[in-house]
């Protein structure tokens, strides 16, 4: 062995025992440190940048990004080592949305106005919800996509002629220090597979959606093995039903957080509060989720709502141990949005003047109405609010269809309340006197295109059962107070059908409610044909009604719901929007007290009327006005 030989041999076994150790020599273990990191997150902000309510033409207090980054600066005070994440649907709907995708397009390199708030407040990452994509399309998701300084996620949109080829980035992994210690953060984006329902128009042919948690099965270990730590962004709410059902499919978080790998669920979709919301389901499921603590299946979760109301805090508590990364224990919080909290400066800044048109946009007149449109009651009884939305369609598709082959054919018109309490007490549709762009928009809140279906008689009877699933099964013989509404039943998926009359049986299960459906006095049967005028989101799907397929479609247009209702009542400039009281509620007897929930505003709205049937019992805890109900007089 030559001399050189045998140097680089004996330097290679000290290196081998230097990093090995060596019998009586063993290495000494790195010391064992604990950390925290802050997850913080936003969701569903829907183009709600400024602390104010543009549909009612008022500022609001508790919502907007602006006041979301206040939040989020005391919490990087707070916290020495913090992400901030998008669960998403952040660039579409609220009017600002509407006035740079439709009235006023952006151009050239021009991005969305919430895009240049999130990329003042340094956002890590967002997950591609919904509205994204399926209201103005890839293009003006792409807009925004370019002029965001932080990536858009999303692990279940592939691209068509390439089902192995992700639309987006499907995950980052964010490279950070948390004292001082090197640390990789995978975040994994989702979105609800019902995307090509939804925004059929604008997806097909471009894109898929396979289900969330089958996707998740598959990326999750991809991303475990590049990464310390793995947070799930994912647009999506909870739902313990079935897995494989239309519900669970869209609100796959429960099933989610059983996807090994997961260390943190940021979530959204379901504008609703996580902790906060869910104690009905923490009391049936306790092992699966834990309401105080922010535990879904074990896994720290957070859901900060809608519209900038909340912001979400994940507290991950970390253990940093040999060169390996562990959560030892999490949980989450909300930060609710209040008066007290200021809107930043810098983003009022930002978007001034995009707020300025909007509200320019919102005033705008287009007539005046002599009855008062509310849908504190729409949920429970024929009222003003869908009936001034499909005499404006029935309207719109009669002209449509004059002097064509189906001049003659009966056309029916469905349209549901779309702002009956989602987001709280307040939340419901109120339109008086003068009519502007606003008030319509609090009548249609989303911008839909017109859908025309033909059905026969037994199909819209099956759509009519569909709707029914508004209300609850009422036992006649319990001596519980019961309520006649399911508010888990989203309002937006209770379509009242213009054009036939109708009874429904809240006795009777889901499936058997509708006891009598007419047409000019005749049972629907397999016979009749109509035209039924509806919105591409129900067109699509949406909502899981049946015969909602494309062989069913007659017609899918490009013009906006909102946009022939706008035209109605400016063609009129007077409209009188009297219920026909086509469909009502049989009555029934119950040994107990029947109730519904609505609006405080809903008791002065009663005695205002004169309603009769409704009698007003208390505001809960939570600030609705309890009603009880006589069906009889309704």
């Amino acid at each position: 062995m030559s001399r050189t030989t045998s140097i680089l041999t004996a330097l290679a076994v000290a290196l081998a025992l230097a990093a090995t150790g060596c019998a009586g020599a063993p290495r000494e273990a790195s010391p064992e440190t604990e950390h925290t990191l802050a997850v913080l997150t936003t969701t569903d902000l829907h183009q709600y940048i400024m602390p104010y309510d543009y549909i009612n033409d008022r500022p609001d207090e508790t919502i907007g990004i602006s006041k979301i980054y206040t939040l989020v600066e005391a919490a990087r005070q707070e916290y020495a080592h913090t992400l901030l994440l998008s669960a998403g649907d952040d660039i579409q709907g609220s009017l600002v949305g509407d006035l740079e995708a439709e009235v006023q397009p952006l151009q050239g390199d021009e991005t969305q106005a919430i895009i240049l708030a999130m990329n003042a407040m340094n956002y890590d990452a967002a997950a591609v919800g919904n509205h994204e994509v399926t209201d103005f399309g890839l293009d003006f998701f792409e807009r925004a996509q370019r002029g965001s300084d932080f990536p858009w996620l999303s692990a279940n949109i592939m691209r068509a002629d390439n089902p192995e080829e992700f639309y987006t980035d499907p995950y980052v992994i964010l490279e950070r220090e948390i004292d001082g210690i090197p640390i990789r953060i995978g975040v994994v984006g989702f979105v609800p597979p019902h995307i090509m329902d939804w925004g059929r128009r604008h997806l097909q042919g471009k894109v898929t959606a396979p289900d969330i948690v089958e996707q998740a099965r598959k990326i999750i270990p991809r991303v475990r093995e590049k990464s310390d730590i793995v947070i799930a962004l994912a647009h999506t709410g909870i739902d313990p039903a079935p897995e494989d059902s239309y519900s669970a499919r869209g609100n796959a978080a429960w099933w989610l957080a059983q996807v090994p790998g997961i260390d943190a669920l940021a979530l959204g979709h379901q504008h609703r509060r996580f902790p906060g919301d869910f104690a009905s389901l923490a009391e049936e499921h306790p092992g699966g989720i834990d309401n105080d603590r922010g535990l879904l299946q074990g896994v720290p979760a957070v859901m900060p709502g809608a519209w900038g109301r909340n912001l979400g805090v994940i507290e991950l508590n970390l253990r940093h141990s040999n060169g390996t990364w562990q959560v030892v224990s999490g949980q989450s919080h909300l930060r609710p949005v209040t008066e007290e909290v200021a809107s930043h400066p810098l983003i009022e800044e930002i978007v001034r003047e995009r707020h300025e048109q909007t509200l320019a946009y919102v005033r705008t007149p287009i007539g005046a109405t002599e009855r008062e449109i509310a849908s504190f009651f729409s949920r429970l009884k024929d009222t003003a609010v869908t009936q001034i939305v499909n005499e404006a369609q029935l309207w719109y598709a009669r002209q449509l269809f004059a002097g064509t082959e189906w001049e003659d054919t009966p056309i029916l018109s469905a349209a549901a309340p779309f702002i009956a309490g989602r987001n709280g007490p307040l939340d419901f549709t109120r339109v008086t006197d003068d009519v502007n762009i606003g008030d319509v928009t609090d009548l249609y809140v989303f911008p839909n295109t017109v859908f025309v279906a033909k059905l026969d008689g037994l199909q819209v009877r099956d759509w009519l059962e569909r709707s029914a699933e508004n209300f609850n099964r009422i036992d006649p013989a319990s001596t519980e107070p019961q309520h006649l509404v399911d508010y888990n039943f989203r309002a937006y998926n209770f379509d009242v059908i213009e054009g036939i009359e109708y009874l429904l049986d809240v006795t009777r299960p889901a499936g058997e409610r509708v006891v009598s459906a007419t047409f000019e006095g005749t049972e629907l049967n397999e016979e009749m044909v109509f035209l039924v005028v509806t919105n591409n989101y129900r067109g699509s799907g949406g909502g899981s009604f049946p015969h909602m397929t494309e062989e069913n479609i007659l017609l899918a247009t490009t013009d906006i719901n909102r946009e022939q209702i706008i035209n109605y009542i400016s063609q009129r400039q007077v409209v009188n929007p009297e219920p026909s009281r086509n469909w009502r509620i049989k009555p029934v007897d119950t040994a107990g007290p029947l109730y519904f929930s609505s609006s405080p505003l809903a008791v002065d709205y009663v005695e205002r009327h004169g309603l009769q049937g409704l009698s007003f019992l208390e505001e809960d805890s939570e600030g609705w006005a309890v009603f009880t109900v006589d069906l009889s007089r309704l």
